[in-house]
Parts: structure tokens; C-alpha cells; sequence
């Protein structure tokens, strides 16, 4: 019984790692795939290193950002958030970290969950009507963090409980955002087999049901004009990202004055540290998407690999960047018009003196009105494309500020669409049922 009891103990700490639980789980599908040793060895190590990457990063622009955030609470009366989903997940490990350092652990599980309940829908689509299979991995990672704080926020409940609810609630925004997505996607694709699985799914499908009011998407193609070509810098996110940043947070830097700092005045060395601060969030995002992409790539193969033996036929929901190319100006111009719709939001919120400053992220910004821009395109042409991603700029902006309002994260929010409009109704629903809250 001892040594049971030892046994289950060394074993229940090895899974409240998530950097090991993930790589089991890759390794678990490779032996499924019936890969060699090799291979399974290999998929545990990336994909345990790839996640010990994520949160060095998520780490450091916690260490290097919060307290600045925080010192916009206390020395202008706001709360500073930034919006993106790679400041999201440092917000959710900062927090649980101080409150319940092990629901870290939780969130591999519920994402497991979820995919397997993800499985169980397509499975029986004849009933439930569900077609679509999320795959976007990166994408579940972080949707399952948030949405295990978010029930442990609102409800304070056990490790299973708070793991069966986020999972079920996480796995039927993947299956019925993807799966109502199967049509528009195979009209702008030509029937290429696959759907978008991301985070704008509610925008995406509002673009594809309203665009049609703006204009003649035959005539009014957006790919038809030519696009300034320097606007393609932005494409590239180890660019954009600072860019972005010196645009929307070196001003709020400034109006916290030198003594944020550590200066005394507004000096030459002063402006070069903020400068600093500006590249070094670009640094702390390529290291998280560095992590993310080397863990979703094994996960990847062994997700894949078991739908197409458990599910074959089934439609496979992946990035909602894979329909990019099929029109190349909508992605840039969706992205200016956001930028255009987040700054005037911004603008919104100062001159009404909001207690909450959204402060924009790369990722809502550029890939999140790319996507739907390409919806817009498709089903109404460039006169869509404009109005569509100007409203997805301020739904970023003014939606964001009534989500982070609720989610008890300090300087960090996901920002898409879907989390502007989706998400902040259901903890909306959440909190008024919520008995701590």
C-alpha cells in the first residue's frame, strides 16, 4: 500500500506539470500512429520544451510589464490592458500563480477534454449536427488557459469540477464556431475540404451575412486595386509587434511621466529605455510563439493522426490564416482599417475617462481583421472590407474593456472579436450566477 501510495504520488506530480502533460499526450498519440521510439521520444522532448519555452516567456513580460500596468492604476486612476492573446496567458499564470498556483496544471487536461468532447460531437453529427474538428492548436492552448481561470474565477470550484465545465464550455465554442463556418469558408476557398478554427468566428459569420449590403463583390473586389506595397512590412510580426507598441504604449509610457521608470526627468537615456521596453516586448512574443509553435507542432501530428482514424471524413477546422492567400489586399487592408476602428475606440475611452485603457495587441489587430476581412471581401468587396474592420477595431476596444472589467487578470486580455463579443456575454451569464462574484 506504501509504495502504491508513492507511486501515486511521483505520478500525480508529473501530471501537474503541464509541460510534461502535454508531452505525454504527444507521445501517447505517436504510439497510437505507431511511430518508431525515436520519434515518440523526440515528440515528448519538443513538446515538453516547446511549453517550458511559453512560460519563460509568458514570465518575463509578466517580471518586465505588470508592474507598469499596475502603476497606471496607481498613479492615473486606470487599468492598463493590453490586448492580445500572448499577454492573455502571462496575465492567467501571473494570477493563478498568486491565488491557485496549481490550476496551471489543470489547463492541459481541459484542453484534452475538450478535444476529446470536440471528437465526441463530429462523431455523432448526424445528431448534434456538428462537422467541424478544431485542430488549431495553438488557439486551444490558450483558450483553455482563460476559460480555467475564468470558471475557477467566477465559481471557486474543485480541480474536476472546474476541468469538466471548462472543457465542456471551451469544446462547444470550437465545435459550433468552426462548424458554422464550413459554408463561407468552401465558397472562398473553391471547396478546399477545410474551415477556419480560430477566434473571430462570430465576426466571420456576420461578415459573410451582412457584406452583401456594401456592394458587388464582383465588381468591387478588393484584390482588383493595388495596395501601397510598404504596408506589407506589418506582415512580418518580429516587426510589427514594436511598431505597435512605440504607436500605442510609449505615449501612455510618457503620460506616466519618468518616475515609472526610474528617472527623474525626460531624459535622452530615458527615451531610449522606453524604446528598449518597446523592442523587448517584441522579443518576450517571438519567444512565446516560438514555444507554442514548437509544442503545437508535435500535438499537431498526434491530433491529426487520431481524428483521421476515430473521424474519417470529417471537416477540418485549422488557422484562419490559411485563407489569406485567397485575397492577399483584404489581409492589409483589414488590418489599416482596424488599426483606424482600435484608435478611435481608444480615443473614445480617454475622452469619457473609462477606468479601463485597452491598449492594442499585434495578434486582434492585424490576423483577427485579416480573417474576417477576407469574409467581407468575398461577400460584399472593398466597401465591406472597410466598414466591417473598422467595427471589428472598436468591438475590439470597447468589448475588451467590459470583458477585462469582469476577468479578474491584471494588464492582459485576448482581444479577438470572439472575446469582445462571445466571451464577455457568457462571463457575463457566469458572474450573475456566480456566488462570489
Amino acid at each position: 500500500m506504501e509504495a502504491f501510495t508513492k507511486f501515486f504520488d511521483g505520478f500525480s506530480a508529473f501530471m501537474a506539470q503541464p509541460a510534461l502533460l502535454l508531452g505525454l499526450v504527444a507521445a501517447i498519440g505517436l504510439i497510437a500512429l505507431k511511430r518508431p521510439f525515436t520519434r515518440v521520444l523526440s515528440g515528448f522532448v519538443k513538446t515538453a520544451v516547446g511549453v517550458l519555452i511559453l512560460t519563460t516567456g509568458s514570465g518575463q513580460i509578466t517580471a518586465t510589464f505588470r508592474p507598469i500596468i499596475v502603476g497606471m492604476k496607481d498613479v492615473l486612476g486606470i487599468e492598463g490592458v493590453i490586448i492580445d492573446p500572448y499577454t492573455t496567458y502571462p496575465a492567467v499564470q501571473a494570477a493563478a500563480t498568486e491565488q491557485i498556483p496549481e490550476l496551471l496544471s489543470w489547463i492541459g487536461y481541459v484542453m484534452v477534454l475538450a478535444f476529446l468532447i470536440n471528437i465526441l460531437l463530429v462523431a455523432l453529427r448526424k445528431i448534434t449536427k456538428i462537422r467541424a474538428l478544431f485542430l488549431t492548436g495553438h488557439v486551444m492552448f490558450l483558450q483553455s488557459a482563460l476559460m480555467t481561470w475564468l470558471v475557477w474565477y467566477f465559481f471557486g470550484l474543485p480541480q474536476w469540477p472546474t476541468i469538466v465545465i471548462s472543457a465542456v464550455l471551451v469544446s462547444l465554442y470550437w465545435s459550433i464556431g468552426a462548424s458554422i463556418l464550413i459554408k463561407p469558408t468552401e465558397i472562398i476557398t473553391n471547396g478546399a475540404g477545410f474551415t477556419v478554427a480560430h477566434q473571430q468566428h462570430f465576426m466571420n459569420w456576420v461578415a459573410w451575412k451582412i457584406a452583401h449590403l456594401f456592394g458587388d463583390p464582383e465588381k468591387e473586389n478588393i484584390d482588383s486595386l493595388k495596395l501601397p506595397g510598404w504596408l506589407n512590412v506589418f506582415s512580418d510580426n518580429v516587426v510589427s509587434v514594436p511598431l505597435i507598441m512605440v504607436v500605442f504604449f510609449t505615449p501612455i509610457l510618457i503620460w506616466l511621466g519618468p518616475a515609472a521608470l526610474g528617472f527623474e526627468a525626460f531624459t535622452f537615456k530615458y527615451f531610449i529605455q522606453v524604446l528598449l521596453l518597446d523592442l523587448q516586448f517584441g522579443v518576450y512574443v517571438t519567444i512565446i510563439l516560438t514555444g507554442v509553435r514548437m509544442f503545437v507542432a508535435e500535438l499537431a501530428v498526434a491530433f491529426n493522426g487520431i481524428s483521421e482514424k476515430l473521424l474519417p471524413g470529417a471537416v477540418v477546422g485549422v488557422d484562419g490564416m490559411a485563407i489569406a492567400p485567397y485575397s492577399p489586399n483584404s489581409v492589409i487592408a483589414g488590418f489599416v482599417c482596424c488599426a483606424i476602428g482600435e484608435a478611435a475606440g481608444i480615443i473614445t475611452l480617454i475622452l469619457t475617462k473609462s477606468p479601463i485603457l485597452i491598449i492594442p495587441g499585434f495578434v486582434p489587430v492585424f490576423f483577427d481583421a485579416a480573417i474576417t476581412a477576407v469574409f467581407a471581401n468575398k461577400f460584399g468587396g472593398w466597401k465591406a472590407v472597410v466598414v466591417i474592420s473598422l467595427l471589428v477595431g472598436l468591438i475590439q476596444v470597447f468589448g475588451s474593456a467590459w470583458a477585462a472589467s469582469m476577468s479578474g487578470l491584471v494588464g492582459g486580455w485576448q482581444g479577438n472579436s470572439d472575446f469582445a463579443t462571445i466571451w464577455p456575454a457568457l462571463m457575463t451569464a457566469m458572474k450573475a450566477i456566480s456566488p462570489l462574484r
